[in-house]
């Protein structure tokens, strides 16, 4: 047997696998259910390769086949089991470790498991969870997310507005430290986050969300974003104050501004930022307007980027977009965006990065539902 069917059988086992340790793990949520319909296993299958090469033109590469198994219980008295186990196994080659953990090995990790209860308007989950918000997110550009464990509660009592309130302690995947563990957010005092979405005024979106780190730093992040017909526009704010002695990475206010408009399958775009001090994108979030597939403002003092982009969706199925950023401090990007969706839950993303004097990048994925 060859190495790449014998890396494909392993890929398939850890798969199994993981769909054993998820029925064992809620089998007792499923009991609790009380003659209720059963719960439902779904998930996702993919394939990835990367490769990078950096400004002396040396080049790493990485692939690996994997996925996620997700399984949700059923309602009891409003209350639900939920998981989810992700695997990346290496495939040809992982001299690139973005795919893999900490030490460039395959592995798999329970990245959900809650519990999730409705009381009223207000629906609570307890355990490890996703959770996207401007600074702290999934950042799904790899093969496995980032996923947080705490608390999070997401209430709907207001007419038009949804109130999140969460407190996260670890957090596992693909920007952490460690991806294949969950690990302490912020030593051990973790993140506290207040976010409000409102949604009452015709074609405009507003957020507002705030973030404390003990000991570390506090973030607030504000945007309003106006859409009408062909046209977008936004506007965005946000602002960081570190708060601890001779710990200067997140101080400083950041000002953006973007606009789209679209005709005849054509999409063009154009954004702006500015930075007074320095800011850091957070959590797995990047929430800035300028924001490349890898540069960003971030972790720059007093850093401008212009962005112009131009997308083009006129043949079914397949979208093309073409990006560029100019950064007043760094490198430029060029970023080129191919997706294509062949149905049935099947995926295939394409992106090269051109980071002109720091390298380039090639990333592909197949992402298969099921």
């Amino acid at each position: 047997m060859n190495v790449i069917n014998r890396r494909l059988i392993a890929a398939v086992f850890t798969l199994t696998s993981a769909c054993s340790s998820a029925t064992f793990a809620f089998e007792h949520a499923r009991e609790q259910n009380n003659g209720a319909s059963n719960g439902k296993f779904s998930g996702e299958l993919r394939l990835g390769y990367i490769s990078a090469k950096n400004e002396n033109s040396t080049s790493v590469q990485g692939s690996a086949i994997g996925g996620a198994l997700t399984y949700n219980s059923a309602h009891w008295h409003g209350i639900s089991a939920n998981g989810t186990l992700y695997a990346t196994q290496q495939l040809f080659n992982n001299d690139n470790h973005a795919f893999f953990a900490s030490d460039g090995d395959s592995y798999a990790i329970l990245g959900q498991a809650y519990l999730q209860a409705n009381v009223a308007a207000t629906d609570i989950k307890v355990g490890r969870f996703g959770f996207d918000s401007p600074h702290a997110d999934r950042d799904d550009i790899r093969m496995v997310p980032n996923t947080f464990s705490g608390i999070l509660l997401t209430n709907t009592a207001f007419t038009d507005t949804t109130v999140y309130l969460a407190h996260l302690d670890k957090w596992a995947g693909v920007d952490s430290d460690t991806p294949e563990d969950f690990t302490d957010l912020n030593s051990r005092d973790g993140l506290n986050v207040l976010g409000v979405v409102y949604q009452g005024f015709d074609n405009v979106a507003l957020q507002s969300w705030y973030y404390n780190a003990n000991n570390l730093a506090s973030f607030l992040y504000v945007d309003a974003i106006f859409e009408m017909n062909d046209f977008s526009f936004g506007a965005q704010y946000a602002k960081q104050a570190d708060s601890v002695d001779g710990f200067n990475a997140a101080d400083g206010n950041v000002y953006g501004l973007k606009a789209s408009y679209s005709v005849n399958n054509f999409t063009f775009s154009s954004a702006y930022n500015q930075v007074s001090g320095t800011v850091v994108n957070g959590f797995g979030g990047d929430p800035f307007f300028t924001s490349a597939a890898d540069h960003t403002i971030a972790d720059v003092t007093d850093q401008k980027a212009f962005a112009l982009g131009i997308e083009y969706t006129g043949i079914d199925n397949l979208t093309l977009k073409l990006l560029n950023v100019a950064f007043d401090q760094g490198e430029d990007e060029i970023d080129v965006f191919i997706s294509y969706d062949l149905g049935n839950d099947m995926l295939i993303d394409f992106i090269y990065h051109h980071l002109h004097d720091d390298g380039d990048i090639v990333f592909a994925r197949l992402n298969v539902g099921f």
